[in-house]
């Protein structure tokens, strides 16, 4: 069983969780402190944003990080989004996938999800992104959208990194913390997904996700291993580990859109 106190959780606001890893249960030395330390300077750099999120307060990293599981409900059947982890200008902005470049509209939002018929929010193109993530995040809580399931959105890894680079996505994590260290926090991560699946999945819901670690961490002991070929070709079908009745499916990464798009059509259209 996880230790409850290696890192814990609590809700701010709408879209946000507060995180508090104890650096001293993760590493056994000083020396290897040290070494994190010296890493964490440099994943700091890494993106302007993570000095907005990320705080060393001695042997514990405080830092924000994202989740948006609408608490109304509707005749719709429920659909969980797993993601990877967390872009930390999304983060930032408080709002998944909140741009891309400066300030353009992200693709998932315009390439996967509405040309999928998957989420259609008929938000105005020429809004600035801050004023699409407000709204964005106001129709999500509020269920305001077209859509054939009621979609709420989680990460998998919970400390968020930037989008490019050396210290980018959830390799970059595993840069910062080591891969030790990142299997001692799985089992946390897992049981706080499993949580959400429990309060949010009802027996017509589904969960989907988009990355290995994701896939890896929720399919089944008898599910296929994750493969990048097997998402590419709608070949990671399974079930919640321990809840054999809930379908879990994994879908390609966002970043290869045309394939994502269509292995969720497929999926769930």
């Amino acid at each position: 069983m996880p230790n409850k106190k290696l890192l814990t959780y609590q809700k701010m606001k709408p879209g946000h969780l507060r995180f508090e890893l104890d650096l001293s249960q993760l590493y056994n030395s000083k020396d290897q402190l040290m070494r994190f330390k010296t890493r964490f300077k440099e994943f700091i750099k890494s993106d302007p944003s993570n000095m907005h999120i990320y705080r060393l307060k001695e042997n514990l990293l405080i830092f924000k990080s994202e989740q948006l599981i609408p608490s109304k409900g509707d005749s719709r059947p429920p659909l969980l989004l797993v993601f990877g982890n967390p872009a930390s200008h999304s983060v930032k902005e408080g709002m998944f996938f909140s741009y891309e470049g400066n300030g353009k509209e992200h693709r998932f939002w315009k390439d996967i999800m509405r040309p999928s018929k998957m989420l259609d929010m008929g938000l105005d193109q020429d809004q600035s992104f801050k004023e699409r993530n407000r709204l964005r995040k106001e129709k999500i809580r509020n269920l305001d959208y077209k859509s054939p399931y009621r979609i709420g959105f989680c990460v998998f890894v919970s400390l968020p990194s930037g989008p490019s680079g050396p210290w980018s996505g959830i390799g970059g994590i595993n840069k910062l913390l080591g891969l030790k260290a990142m299997k001692m926090l799985e089992p946390f991560e897992r049981r706080r997904i499993l949580r959400i699946v429990k309060n949010f999945i009802t027996p017509e819901g589904k969960v989907v996700t988009f990355q290995k670690n994701a896939w890896v961490g929720l399919k089944g002991d008898s599910d296929p291993v994750y493969s990048i070929k097997s998402a590419k070709t709608g070949g990671l079908v399974g079930s919640i580990n321990g809840m054999p009745k809930i379908p879990l499916l994994g879908a390609p990464p966002t970043r290869l859109v045309g394939l994502c798009r269509r292995i969720l059509g497929r999926f769930l259209i």
